[in-house]
């Protein structure tokens, strides 16, 4: 299985790995391959990100989101504080085939990289 890992475009600090937590498409299907990575709809927000599972998140990441009660807020680089993502556990946001709720924690794609090992 590859191992996959996020890390900031600026600082290339390791915001997330496929080893510590799920990253995930739209469809809240885990990504492990950029040839495997397709999207059954057609739409920018989920084209810009990458999702993760909110269970098992980064240490970073539960941070943030426990300072926030778990409710919306930004996410920014430990390292270099370039605002990289956010979180919504308010509103649920739906994909436009309207079958699944978008997860709620992402990774904004232009803000990091993705590394498959």
């Amino acid at each position: 299985m590859t191992s996959v890992s996020i890390k900031c475009q600026k600082c290339r600090f390791e915001l997330a790995s496929s080893e510590s937590s799920s990253i995930l498409d739209c469809h809240e299907k885990q990504i492990q391959n950029t040839a495997r990575v397709t999207y059954s709809c057609n739409d920018n927000v989920m084209e810009n990100n990458w999702y993760l599972s909110s269970s098992n998140l980064p240490e970073w990441i539960n941070s943030s989101v426990e300072e926030e009660n778990w409710q919306k807020g930004k996410l920014s680089c430990p390292n270099c504080n370039l605002r990289v993502g956010s979180f919504d556990f308010v509103g649920g946001m739906k994909c436009p085939c309207k079958k699944y709720v978008l997860p709620q924690i992402h990774l904004v794609k232009s803000k990091v990289d993705i590394y498959f090992r």
